[in-house]
């Protein structure tokens, strides 16, 4: 219990505080270490026979793309910097798997595959708050909007299945979940879109639709509930409780930020899409 109030006590304001108080490259150094970080708790968890060539490809090649969008590097005709980073990885990845085979600590596909995923949908999904945070406007508004869908969807969520929860959402990948919760979870998405109207609006001058906020933080939140199980699918197939201690009691990163993996991107659409 100490151990997580900790985390609350330390974490959350120093997270608000890099997101909200400093320049746009410091959001980017924060997506940074959560994209390394998540590359590695993934890699690690879901290909334990990983050589450490494999890891220090998939991770630079992560991060290496962040940086390029937040610098714009140019590349060639029509090809941004960041699909040849991404191609890159992949034949760099390959090289890999040749030239172990057949010794003693090979790269093989499984490995490969999840190299390939960590390098390229991390940084693509977590990349999407630093794109939030670019909004000339409003981007310290949209820039919390995933933090707020996730922790008030995990709030609600938790106290509906405790007080309602009977049926199970998916009992076989996470027992505890229940579709009560579920619902619980799309409501504490929806009010966290709201509150995050009214600070916006008093702050930053944000002409909040209540009504809207609530429909993109509850549909937001579907995907937030999938990128959860998503995570816990895999944790399941390895047989652990945590991708890692970086939160101490609180698990690792893909633990804690799981749901903001995916909630992450669908906000950004919605600010491209013009619907916020």
């Amino acid at each position: 219990m100490k151990s997580r109030i900790l985390v609350a006590v330390i974490g959350v304001p120093v997270l608000f505080a890099a997101l909200l108080l400093c320049p746009p490259w410091a959001t980017l150094l924060v997506t940074c270490g959560m994209t390394a970080v998540a590359a590695y708790e993934m890699i690690h968890t879901a290909a334990v026979d990983t050589p450490a060539a494999a890891y220090i490809i998939t991770i630079s090649a992560a991060v290496l793309s962040l940086a390029a969008r937040f610098l714009n590097l140019p590349a060639l005709k029509d090809v941004d910097a960041v699909t040849l980073i991404r191609f890159a990885l992949v034949i760099c990845l390959f090289c890999t798997a040749v030239f172990t085979y057949g010794k003693g600590h090979p790269l093989h596909f499984k490995s490969l595959a999840v190299c390939a995923l960590s390098g390229v949908m991390i940084p693509a999904f977590y990349g999407c708050l630093f794109l939030l945070r670019q909004d000339a406007q409003y981007g310290k508004c949209y820039v919390l909007a995933p933090f707020f869908v996730a922790f008030l969807g995990d709030t609600l969520s938790m106290f509906a299945g405790m007080l309602f929860g009977k049926r199970k959402l998916a009992p076989h990948v996470s027992p505890k979940k229940t579709i009560a919760g579920g619902i619980g979870g799309l409501a504490g998405g929806a009010l966290g879109m709201v509150i995050l109207g009214l600070i916006a609006g008093r702050f930053w001058q944000y002409p909040a639709n209540y009504l809207l906020l609530a429909t993109v933080g509850a549909g937001a939140n579907v995907f937030g509930q999938l990128g959860d199980l998503s995570m816990s699918v895999i944790k399941r197939e390895v047989d652990i409780k945590d991708y890692s201690h970086l939160f101490l009691d609180h698990g690792g990163m893909l633990d804690r930020f799981d749901s903001t993996l995916l909630i992450a991107p669908v906000i950004w659409l919605c600010v491209c899409g013009g619907i916020l």
